[in-house]
């Protein structure tokens, strides 16, 4: 058994927690639970929430990608849009993306499905873009991404939680924390349930196939709905006051924090193809060879 926050085999039993089996790690010395819920052992105890254990809970090359020839939601919305468009305005051509005038084409086979070269082409790209990233995150100081967060959490009093209950039907700013990437995404949370179903989400949600990519190849960063629930080691968060504007605090936020350090590849623009691009110089070497190992 390995610790869940750092991967270490130097654990030991640490009592009973709500029972299940408590556990603490002599590396990074964080507790955490592995125990039986029901009489099973398919539950783990991850902030204080039940999470099903499964193969995602932990992002591999393996689960990353998984090709599909079926349309996501957003795809087929747009064609749907762009198809009827197309029939009542003749001018279409001239306004649209010549690759959309006509279906099947080189990526869609019909209003439900991606072509089969597509899938091919796309898969391929995608595992170049994971690969490219974890080259990158394997080049990143913890000791340097540390010291950075903790300055930065401090600054903007951010409060560390280890019980995500806590966040139920609190609204926000939260961000998590990939200790093993030293990588944090910072969202928010205005809506019932609050900042706890938020990062619920993040744990249960699969990035779809088609959204993998966001920008080329070359610069696209990985997307924190791609990553496992146990990815995240910790979490913080800060509840802004009632004048506060949400959107434009997680805008200043995410922009502030360091783009070597962060996940978030959309918010209000703010991590445009040319940005990725800066993040991702120090894999110049290998994107020009084009050698992934």
């Amino acid at each position: 058994m390995n610790c869940i926050n750092c991967n270490s085999k130097h654990i030991q039993k640490d009592g009973n927690h709500n029972g299940m089996q408590r556990y603490k790690c002599m590396s990074c010395k964080k507790r955490f639970d592995y125990g039986v819920y029901e009489g099973t052992n398919e539950y783990i105890n991850h902030f204080n929430v039940k999470i099903k254990k499964n193969e995602r809970n932990h992002l591999t090359r393996d689960n990353y990608c998984v090709p599909s020839n079926e349309l996501d939601y957003k795809d087929k919305k747009n064609l749907r849009t762009v198809d009827e468009f197309y029939r009542k305005n003749k001018r279409y051509p001239l306004l649209c993306p010549p690759w959309f005038c006509n279906i099947p084409n080189e990526i869609y086979k019909d209003f439900e499905h991606y072509t089969d070269e597509y899938v091919e082409e796309h898969y391929n790209d995608c595992m170049a873009n994971f690969d490219l990233n974890m080259k990158y995150f394997r080049k990143l100081d913890h000791n340097n991404f540390n010291d950075y967060l903790m300055r930065f959490v401090k600054k903007n009093k951010f409060i560390e939680i280890d019980d995500l209950n806590f966040l139920n039907n609190k609204t926000g700013v939260y961000i998590l924390v990939l200790d093993k990437y030293n990588q944090v995404y910072i969202g928010i949370s205005e809506s019932t349930g609050g900042i706890k179903k938020r990062i619920l989400q993040h744990w249960s949600k699969k990035k779809e196939f088609g959204r993998l990519l966001n920008g080329d190849v070359n610069t696209s960063i990985l997307s924190i709905d791609s990553f496992g629930a146990l990815d995240t080691t910790r979490i913080f968060y800060k509840e802004l006051k009632w004048f506060q504007n949400i959107h434009e605090y997680e805008e200043r936020m995410v922009r502030e924090f360091k783009k070597d350090y962060r996940l978030n590849r959309v918010s209000g623009g703010i991590n445009k193809e040319s940005e990725s691009e800066i993040r991702n110089l120090k894999l110049l070497s290998s994107i020009e060879k084009r050698i992934l190992k």
